[in-house]
C-alpha cells in the first residue's frame, strides 16, 4: 500500500509542476518573475506543503536571487489560489520557492 501512495505523491508533484510552470508563464504579470524555470516539486508525506525549485538561468533578466525571491513571494497567493481552481484536490498544498543555482 505505502508504494500506491508514493506513486500518488509523484503525480501530484508533476501535476502541480506543471500547472505552476503555466500560471508563471502565462499568468503572473510581475517583470521580476519573468523567465524563469520550475525545476521540481517536492511535496510532504501528508501533502500539506510543497516545496518549488526554480531556476534563473533561462531568465531573461539578470536580477538579483533577492528580488525573484520577491516576486515570488508577491505572487505566492495568486498562484495557490490558480493551483486551487485548476487541480481537483481535496487540500491545495501550501507552497515555498527555493532558487537552485545551475552555474
Amino acid at each position: 500500500m505505502p508504494s500506491q501512495d508514493f506513486k500518488r505523491s509523484d503525480r501530484i508533484a508533476d501535476l502541480i509542476k506543471v500547472e505552476i510552470s503555466k500560471v508563471l508563464s502565462t499568468e503572473v504579470k510581475d517583470p521580476r518573475i519573468q523567465g524563469i524555470t520550475v525545476l521540481g516539486v517536492q511535496l510532504t508525506p501528508d501533502m500539506k506543503k510543497a516545496d518549488i525549485s526554480i531556476s534563473q538561468s533561462n531568465s531573461f533578466n539578470s536580477l538579483d536571487p533577492l528580488e525573484i525571491k520577491k516576486g515570488l513571494e508577491n505572487a505566492k497567493g495568486f498562484i495557490r489560489k490558480k493551483l486551487s481552481q485548476n487541480l481537483n484536490l481535496r487540500r491545495t498544498p501550501e507552497i515555498f520557492f527555493k532558487i537552485e543555482d545551475l552555474i
